[in-house]
């Protein structure tokens, strides 16, 4: 009888010594966002003297200095045209991973490509005379970026 009691309690321990010896599955590990914006970038694209502001500084900054830049160096640049001139061109500019100007598109009035047909390759050469910056990141990853700046073309 004392066998029976024995192989009772033996068994009585192995059924429930499952939950004594039970260990929880805590995940040790960093939780990961795989949901990635890339409309949006972490750190915008600077130039080295805007690099210490934050947020709407950093980007006014940026901008001012890429307007203060392509001014005076279009500037330099003597344009005759046969009629005057007031109107807004649009130029697309990628930024790329190292920190590059690159000139996309250039979106003018057919007014303006007729009496300024070189304005495509000085617009061009004006952004590879930039300096190189610190590009925009994501993650930390330095990514590419478009901006369209407009600039006013206004001769007498």
């Amino acid at each position: 009888m004392s066998f029976r009691y024995v192989a009772f309690l033996l068994c009585a321990l192995l059924c429930s010594s499952c939950d004594f010896f039970s260990y929880s599955k805590k995940d040790k590990g960093k939780t990961v966002d795989t949901i990635v914006d890339y409309t949006k970038v972490d750190e915008f694209p600077s130039f080295d003297k805007c690099k210490n502001l934050f947020n709407e500084a950093r980007i006014n900054c940026f901008r001012e200095e890429i307007y203060k830049r392509i001014t005076e160096s279009l500037q330099q640049y003597n344009f005759v045209t046969k009629n005057s001139l007031d109107e807004e061109v649009l130029i697309d500019v990628l930024i790329n991973k190292d920190g590059k100007f690159v000139l996309g598109k250039v979106i003018a009035s057919d007014e303006v490509t007729d009496q300024l047909p070189e304005l495509d390759s000085i617009i061009k050469l004006t952004l590879e005379k930039l300096p190189i910056i610190n590009p925009a990141t994501k993650r930390g990853i330095p990514v590419v970026t478009k901006y369209q700046l407009p600039i006013k073309i206004k001769t007498e």
